[in-house]
């Protein structure tokens, strides 16, 4: 079976490259429609993806993946669960910190209720709020 790092970083390249070919038609449309000053940020507004592997743990048929974003403003991390199907993994859910805690699993002294002190909440759940 393919290790789950291993698995993750290959779909890391993938997503990558699709957004290179994806920017080579959105550059045009920027220098159409932008003007100044903004133009001169252009290569601000193209995809990117920042995603480096953190962290891999895996237990049986299950893995998790943590990756980090580096941004001029912060750091973004986000868990991702994977399960194994046949040889392979797929992601089956997609984490990112708690934003009520900022992460810690508390809020003051009490466990954080958002997410139950865990530090993290399913982006996949449509009430977040």
């Amino acid at each position: 079976m393919t290790p789950p790092q291993e698995f993750f970083e290959a779909y890391l390249r993938e997503k990558a490259a699709v957004y290179a070919e994806a920017n080579t038609r959105l550059e045009p449309v920027l220098a159409k429609y932008f003007g100044e000053p903004l133009s001169q940020r252009a290569q601000d507004f193209l995809l990117r993806d920042r995603q480096v592997v953190d962290e891999v743990s895996q237990s049986g048929s299950s893995a998790m993946v943590i990756t980090q974003a580096h941004f001029r403003i912060g750091n973004m991390r986000q868990r991702y669960h994977l399960a194994a199907v046949g040889e392979s993994w797929k992601i089956v859910r997609i984490d990112r910190p708690c934003f009520h805690c900022r992460g810690t699993g508390r809020q003051g002294k009490e466990i954080c209720r958002k997410c139950e002190g865990e530090g993290w909440y399913d982006s996949n759940q449509k009430n977040v709020g």
